[in-house]
């Protein structure tokens, strides 16, 4: 079955790479003008409304998009949609909730809700360790917490003992092997949330060490040394998929609704990134992008030419700047209209990859001797990482 699915969205995926697999900020227009203008012009012709209306509800984009590009699948298609898991919430005292977030305590609560059996548990990449704790009062176990930052090992250890639960830390970098003896073929190893390469070490070394259980929700494909994505799956190996550690981002981007305030630093942010993109184009005679690391966002609310003399500072330029500004930011704010609309097309594909990727994850431990269930552990309004990965190593290796 999950071979099948795969390769089902491999060809979707495949079929269809000129409507995801490229990098909006990169470009000035559709990658898909030439082939498809009749999408382009659709696309340019939407009002801000319009386009407000599409972003928060993309299902009633579909039935106009569908005659544009007849491959198409809709939202709801039955290959996107995974069993969602029911749990019962247990009556937890107060004190274990301490600290922890009502949408994050949501994650942890629905994720421990499926542990339940008799194995010591290694909990990967714990950070406090709040989930590890949650299933060791839940279960009565012995649970090892796995994390590489000394402090929070610390925090999570004080607690455990304030509260009197079998939970102890191990301070360990798990790239670089120090935890592989914590894994064995007795323990139960569960990962909420670990990013990239770290729940890819986990997945890893199941296959070296066997461990009897393994439970994990993926997160933050991107958040790898490879500069393409190497699948873990003799199927994905041989996937036509070449899928570059940006590309990644596309499979986490869908994010639960922010504030306003939010919203709008988050779009004068990437109007001023694309305002000095064509600020450095046009200085330098270049037609490269031109990335920018993080900053603080108290940069946002001064002047755009202190953004620029920051920008310049950190990208070490030092080209003369024009005494107006302006047309830089009137140049942004139509590329920035195109990347939004880039965008409408490519949130169809969002969930459809990171299907791709966890399939791919779910087939490497088939080949590994794991039986394997996939599904959603929560609402997508919880998590949007809500898909749950579920192995039991049995020795055999087909489907």
């Amino acid at each position: 079955m999950f071979n099948k699915t795969f390769q089902q969205l491999d060809n979707y995926l495949d079929l269809l790479t000129c409507y995801w697999q490229f990098e909006a900020f990169h470009l000035r227009d559709y990658p898909w003008s030439d082939i498809n203008p009749a999408l382009s012009e659709f696309l340019d012709n939407l009002s801000e409304q319009e386009l407000a209306l599409y972003q928060d509800s993309p299902e009633t984009l579909y039935a106009l998009l569908s005659p544009l590009i007849k491959p198409l699948r809709p939202l709801s298609d039955s290959l996107f949609i995974i069993q969602s898991l029911e749990y019962a919430e247990a009556d937890i005292p107060f004190w274990l909730t301490t600290g922890i977030k009502g949408r994050k305590w949501s994650q942890i609560s629905a994720f421990a809700g499926q542990v339940n059996d008799q194995y010591p548990i290694v909990e990967w990449c714990a950070g406090k360790g709040h989930l590890g704790r949650l299933i060791s009062w839940q279960n009565n176990l012995d649970v090892t917490s796995i994390e590489w930052q000394k402090k929070l090992c610390d925090l999570g250890q004080a607690e455990a003992t304030k509260m009197q639960v079998q939970q102890k830390f191990k301070q360990a970098d798990v790239l670089k092997g120090e935890a592989d003896n914590c894994i064995e073929k007795n323990c139960h190893a569960v990962a909420l949330h670990a990013c990239g390469d770290l729940h890819l070490r986990l997945i890893k070394l199941a296959k070296q060490r066997k461990p009897a259980q393994l439970t994990i929700s993926p997160c933050c494909y991107h958040l790898t040394e490879q500069s393409v994505y190497l699948p873990c799956s003799l199927q994905g190996k041989v996937s036509p998929l070449r899928i570059t550690k940006q590309l990644l981002k596309l499979a986490v981007s869908k994010q639960v609704t922010t504030g306003k305030r939010q919203s709008r630093l988050s779009e004068k942010e990437v109007l001023w990134r694309l305002a000095f993109d064509e600020l450095q184009k046009c200085s330098l005679a270049t037609e490269d992008y031109c990335p920018l690391p993080s900053f603080p966002k108290a940069l946002l609310s001064g002047e755009f030419s202190e953004f620029v003399a920051w920008a310049m500072d950190k990208k070490s330029f030092a080209f003369n700047l024009p005494k107006q500004l302006q047309a830089f930011l009137d140049l942004a704010q139509k590329r920035l209209n195109k990347v939004r609309r880039m965008e409408l097309i490519s949130q169809f594909f969002v969930r459809p990859l990171e299907l791709w990727l966890v399939y791919d994850r779910v087939l490497a431990l088939q080949e590994s001797g794991y039986k394997v269930k996939l599904s959603s552990f929560c609402d997508e309004q919880v998590t949007p990482r809500n898909l749950l990965i579920q192995a039991e190593f049995t020795g055999a290796k087909d489907d």
